[in-house]
């Protein structure tokens, strides 16, 4: 029960490598019981401005739309906890505002957000409680 409630990206996830963008979406949503999935999904797509790559396949993708790929896969599933790593990797200066933004909305809807992050600007933003590790 635990585990289907946390959406997590904790490194490059293995795509489903015969599935468009939109397939591989729609697969998460619907097999976590997304209510009203296709739309959803669609929100997601336009949010993290897959719009053009949704049907390619993640082999065609770059680097940074695997990313968004990636947390995309997060945030079409219901969660009640996102964990992430390093989600800042891959994503320009606008990008990162995105996530900083999303999280923030994330965690005032009751999300709980654990990060580990190398980004002030993201700490900042997001974090209620921060664990520093030494160097």
């Amino acid at each position: 029960m635990v585990r289907s409630s946390i959406a997590a990206l904790l490194d490059d996830l293995d795509f489903f490598p015969d599935l468009s963008v939109l397939e591989h979406l729609l697969l998460y949503a619907w097999s976590h019981g997304q209510p009203s999935a296709e739309e959803v999904v669609e929100n997601i797509i336009d949010e993290l401005e897959l719009t053009s790559a949704k049907e390619q396949l993640p082999a065609t993708l770059s680097s940074g739309q695997k990313h968004r790929l990636g947390l995309a896969s997060c945030l079409v599933r219901p969660r009640d906890m996102i964990l992430l790593d390093e989600p800042e990797q891959r994503l320009d200066r606008v990008g990162r505002l995105w996530l900083a933004r999303r999280l923030e909305s994330e965690r005032r809807s009751g999300v709980a957000v654990v990060m580990a992050t190398h980004d002030p600007a993201l700490v900042d933003k997001v974090a209620d409680r921060v664990l520093e590790i030494p160097q």
